[in-house]
């Protein structure tokens, strides 16, 4: 494709669903739309915030299409795939909101999926105190490290939310990237994400990818 040139773009999807019409949630025909016409300039990179279990069906088309993938997951859910139960999504169907069981990580990984961290609750990390944050970010990459036998290296901010004191402990916790959503540059710990739902259109994407 001749992009071997052209730095990453890294995609951030949540839940997968061609029936729930909800905000974080996109139909698997138009994600892979959406993929399809992205990867014709650039080489991409899927992530999937939450680890929702509906994500996983669209990993085979992601493979084939070579588009490596990667999952990022809040621990505390992973123990027997619970509904992500956070305030913002009170109210929404638990069917839906199912995250991955250990079980299925692995499996995953062991496939080939990169599977990294998003913290342990999906909490608001700027408004953590101290020994919050440090149990946040450390509890979850070693809960990760323990449960598939291999390094935890990165993180996905939930909300896309940090600041110059959590990219500090995100350092020191031992990762060695991490992902916000609108912050582009050179500091591997406030790497940039694009956000992509239902509501984008491919060409839309393309737009959003190259603002």
């Amino acid at each position: 494709m001749g992009d071997l040139g052209l730095k990453e773009a890294v995609l951030c999807y949540h839940a997968v669903s061609p029936t729930w019409e909800h905000r974080l949630s996109i139909s698997p025909d138009s994600l892979l739309r959406q993929v399809s016409l992205l990867r014709r300039g650039r080489r991409l990179r899927a992530s999937f915030d939450d680890a929702f279990r509906s994500s996983a069906t669209v990993f085979g088309e992601l493979e084939r299409l070579g588009v490596p993938i990667q999952i990022f997951v809040c621990t505390r859910f992973a123990h027997d795939g619970a509904p992500l139960t956070i305030p913002e999504l009170h109210g929404d169907d638990p069917q839906q909101l199912a995250t991955m069981t250990w079980n299925e990580l692995r499996e995953h990984a062991e496939r080939g999926v990169a599977v990294d961290s998003h913290g342990v609750s999906h909490a608001h990390l700027t408004t953590l105190s101290d020994d919050e944050l440090r149990r946040e970010l450390g509890d979850s990459k070693q809960e990760l490290e323990d449960e598939l036998g291999q390094p935890c290296r990165e993180l996905a901010y939930p909300y896309g939310e940090h600041d110059e004191r959590v990219r500090r402990f995100v350092r020191e916790a031992g990762y060695e990237r991490a992902y916000g959503l609108y912050t582009d540059g050179d500091d591997p710990f406030a790497l940039r994400r694009l956000d992509l739902y239902r509501r984008h259109t491919p060409f839309r994407a393309l737009l959003r990818l190259y603002a």
